[in-house]
C-alpha cells in the first residue's frame, strides 16, 4: 500500500512538473512576440473565448456582443506585443498588448519651452533705459518691437509643434496601453497535447499571425524618461548646452512638423545614451539609458 502511494505521488509530482515545463516552453514560445491581429478583439478583461476542440470553435453571438458592448481594443492587422501565457485547470490564457515593460517615453514635450530672447533684444532692453536721445530712443524702441514680435511668432509656432509633438505620443500610449485576451477553453482540463506551442498556434490561426521573424532578446535596461534627467539636463536647452554636457552628437535624424524643424540628435557619454528631440534648435523632450 505504501508503495502503490509512494508511485502515484511520484506521478502526480511528475504531471506537474512536466505541466510546469510546458507551460515555461509555451511564455518561452509566445512572450515578448510581435504578432498580427487578423481578426477585431474587444477591449474586456474576458476578451475572446474559443474552444479548439469543438466542431465551432468560437461564438460568434457572443463575440459580436463583446465588440458591440466594450468597443474594439486592437484592430484588425495591428501589430501588437503577446505580454503573457498563463496556463489553468481549463484554459490557457493569452493577453496581447498593454506591455508592462513599454519604454518610458517622456510624458509630454513640455508646453513651458519657449522661445529664448536674443542678445540683441536683451541688449535694446537694457540700453534703451540710459538712451537720452528721443530719436535714438525711438528707433531703438522700434527695433526692439520687432525682435518681440518675432520671437512671439517663433514661439507660437513651437508651441503649435509640441502640442502636435504631444498628441503623438498620446496616442503611442494609447496603443500601448490596448489590451485584449484569448482564451483557449477545455472544458475536460488542459490536455497535454495543448501545451505545445504549435498545437496554440493551430488553434489561434483564424486569430493572430506569428510572424517567422526571430524575437528580439527583451532590454534589461529601460530607457528613463525625463522626470528623473541628469544632472544639468532639462528641456529648454540648446544643442549647443547639450554639445557642451554631451560632446558632439553621434547621430543627427532631421524631420520637419508643419513648417518647423525637428531633429532627434543622439549623445553618447560614460556608458549612457542620450536621445535628445530638438524644434528649432530647442530640446522639448529627450530620453536616456544605460548602454
Amino acid at each position: 500500500m505504501r508503495r502503490t502511494l509512494v508511485l502515484t505521488a511520484l506521478a502526480f509530482g511528475g504531471a506537474v512538473y512536466l505541466c510546469a515545463q510546458s507551460e515555461a516552453d509555451l511564455r518561452d514560445s509566445f512572450e515578448g512576440r510581435t504578432v498580427v491581429v487578423k481578426q477585431d478583439l474587444p477591449a474586456s478583461k474576458t476578451g475572446i473565448d474559443i474552444f479548439p476542440d469543438s466542431s465551432s470553435p468560437i461564438n460568434y453571438a457572443d463575440y459580436g456582443r463583446r465588440i458591440k458592448q466594450f468597443g474594439v481594443a486592437i484592430r484588425r492587422n495591428q501589430s501588437v506585443p503577446l505580454t503573457s501565457v498563463r496556463v489553468n485547470d481549463k484554459s490557457i490564457e493569452l493577453q496581447l498588448g498593454g506591455s508592462a515593460t513599454a519604454e518610458a517615453d517622456n510624458a509630454s514635450p513640455a508646453a513651458s519651452v519657449a522661445v529664448e530672447k536674443s542678445p540683441r533684444e536683451r541688449a535694446l532692453e537694457r540700453d534703451i533705459q540710459n538712451e537720452a536721445d528721443p530719436e535714438r530712443q525711438a528707433k531703438m524702441q522700434q527695433e526692439l518691437d520687432t525682435l518681440r514680435r518675432q520671437r512671439q511668432r517663433e514661439d507660437a509656432r513651437l508651441k503649435a509643434a509640441l502640442a502636435q509633438l504631444a498628441s503623438s505620443t498620446d496616442d503611442r500610449q494609447r496603443a500601448a496601453a490596448a489590451v485584449s485576451h484569448i482564451n483557449l477553453l477545455f472544458p475536460g482540463g488542459v490536455p497535454a497535447r495543448a501545451l505545445n506551442p504549435d498545437y496554440v498556434k493551430s488553434a489561434l490561426r483564424s486569430w493572430i499571425d506569428f510572424p517567422a521573424a526571430e524575437r528580439p532578446a527583451a532590454s534589461t535596461t529601460a530607457p528613463s524618461d525625463d522626470n528623473f534627467p541628469a544632472a544639468g539636463l532639462h528641456k529648454g536647452m540648446t544643442e549647443t548646452e547639450l554639445v557642451h554636457l554631451y560632446g558632439a552628437p553621434v547621430k543627427r535624424e532631421t524631420g520637419t512638423e508643419g513648417d518647423l524643424r525637428v531633429e532627434i540628435l543622439t549623445f553618447k557619454r560614460d556608458g549612457s545614451t542620450l536621445e535628445a528631440t530638438m524644434v528649432e534648435g530647442v530640446l522639448v523632450r529627450f530620453r536616456q539609458w544605460s548602454d
